[in-house]
């Protein structure tokens, strides 16, 4: 079974295959699975809906590393990271079955540290890639070091070992996987195909090296599993008796990765021979794929998968969330400006609007501002959803004919003007617009009452005064525009 998303253009088009078992994995399950990809620009969400695969995706700058706790989601983007929230609320707007919908609160800039790997326990720690530190966040700084290989002398934005990924154990940060155990600036490039290593943070002591670019370590029944990317392997390692085993192997460059009991989930990325890449036993291989790969641990087996054929080349990280339906958006959604997270100690002081001006007079707000924007297409359908919420809200009604006016919809902004007039005689205003109006569709008689009515109810109305000043001008007698 295949489907295609596309974008608008120029952006290229995402196209993907995936079994039916993929589907029917996430509908059994009640998860969804989340990719980030930073060759792409996006967040990309999959899950499914009433037994159809359900893909969306949002862009954001450079996303990298992710990790999620309870309500709380975290991604490395750009120059610094960002948190989000779950808001239950907004999630029964985007649609009645979504269980969560996940909105940005702060980002902390850290300033371009190429952050990979993240974890939260007592506070966020995250792979601090280019100063070959691991760090946490820190409100008077861009990022605090807690812990560095001990190979590496001075913290320089270098990248010297390409420290990549964390694994947490007992709420701590324990396990670390690193490209090459260098201390020169790119140093882990020379020996990249077989240069990597396993390190165990607390005794600084290699558990495993001679890897082919080792990613995403993970403490997992006892044991640690990893990446060994270079291969398209996923491996474990005993820590009792110091052996490793590789796993499964999938078809491609493997980043990015969780384990829920006995599954595997893997990014799978499509890389190249290039100057990353080259020399790498997965860029022999006769097709490589990007995707998500599904794996049992205990066989080796796939389970399931999904595969991007255009659009996406390489998959960073995969977090999967017990959401059974889910949206992610920026800064810049409507959904982020109309939702709100109150502290429950607040719950009693703040109440949401209930009754319909309550409810309407936000939508009116809106349509002022984007009137006042230039943007009078969308103005007018903010004021006409005040005005489905809100039919006697007079001011929207009077504004939305206003904006039809200045877009050249005379016949409905007149339509609508007069029904004004008929509910409240008393809007001066309305006169003065509807003389426009009649100006605009050519009727001067009838624009001169107009702006002679606003004038006689507003004596002191100047701009009424011009107006009508200048219909009597165009209408006398020697005037050429004269009728």
């Amino acid at each position: 079974m295949n489907n295609e998303k596309q974008e608008n253009p120029p952006v290229q088009t995402i196209s993907f295959n995936y079994p039916d078992s993929l589907v029917s994995m996430l509908a059994k399950s009640g998860i969804t699975i989340l990719v980030s990809t930073y060759q792409s620009g996006k967040i990309m969400v999959i899950g499914q809906d009433c037994g159809q695969l359900d893909i969306r995706y949002s862009d954001f700058p450079r996303p990298m590393g992710m990790t999620a706790q309870g309500n709380h989601l975290w991604a490395g983007m750009g120059h610094g990271i960002w948190h989000f929230h779950n808001f239950a609320s907004a999630a029964s707007q985007v649609d009645k079955d979504y269980t969560a919908c996940y909105l940005p609160m702060d980002i902390h800039f850290t300033g371009d540290i190429d952050i990979h790997e993240m974890a939260f326990s007592d506070r966020l720690y995250f792979i601090n890639t280019k100063f070959s530190c691991l760090c946490v966040t820190d409100e008077k700084s861009s990022f605090k070091p807690v812990w560095k290989p001990p190979f590496i002398t001075d913290l320089m934005p270098v990248d010297k070992c390409h420290l990549n990924g964390m694994a947490m154990r007992d709420g701590q940060p324990r396990y670390v996987t690193i490209l090459g155990p260098t201390d020169q600036p790119l140093g882990w490039r020379e020996h990249k195909a077989c240069g990597g290593i396993l390190m165990d943070i607390q005794t600084n002591k290699v558990l495993l090296e001679g890897l082919s670019m080792p990613h995403s370590p993970r403490w997992h029944k006892d044991r640690i599993w990893f990446l060994e990317s270079g291969k398209g392997s996923i491996c474990q390692y005993d820590p009792e008796t110091g052996k490793s085993k590789e796993v499964a192997r999938v078809p491609g460059f493997t980043r990015g990765f969780q384990l829920i009991n006995d599954i595997a989930f893997v990014g799978v990325s499509r890389v190249r021979e290039s100057a990353t890449f080259s020399g790498l036993p997965v860029t022999r291989l006769p097709k490589r794929i990007c995707g998500v790969w599904v794996v049992d641990i205990n066989t080796g087996k796939e389970l399931t998968f999904m595969e991007f054929t255009t659009g996406v080349d390489e998959i960073f990280a995969v977090t999967v969330l017990p959401q059974k339906m889910m949206q992610i958006t920026d800064f810049n959604g409507p959904l982020s400006k109309s939702n709100y997270l109150v502290a429950e100690s607040y719950l009693g002081a703040i109440k949401m609007p209930q009754t319909p001006p309550q409810i309407a007079a936000p939508h009116f707000e809106k349509g002022n501002d984007l009137f006042n924007e230039g943007q009078k297409q969308e103005a007018v359908k903010a004021f006409e959803k005040a005005l489905k919420i809100q039919p006697d809200l007079l001011p929207a009604t009077f504004n939305m004919a206003v904006a039809l006016g200045d877009l050249g919809q005379f016949d409905q902004a007149e339509k609508i003007l007069l029904d004004v007039v008929e509910k409240d005689a008393s809007i001066v205003e309305t006169y003065h617009s509807l003389g426009y109006v009649y100006y605009k569709k050519g009727d001067r008689k009838k624009a001169k009452k107009y702006f002679k009515t606003a004038l006689d109810l507003a004596p002191d109305y100047a701009q009424a005064r011009n107006s009508l000043e200048i219909i009597k001008a165009e209408m006398a007698p020697n005037n050429p525009k004269a009728e």
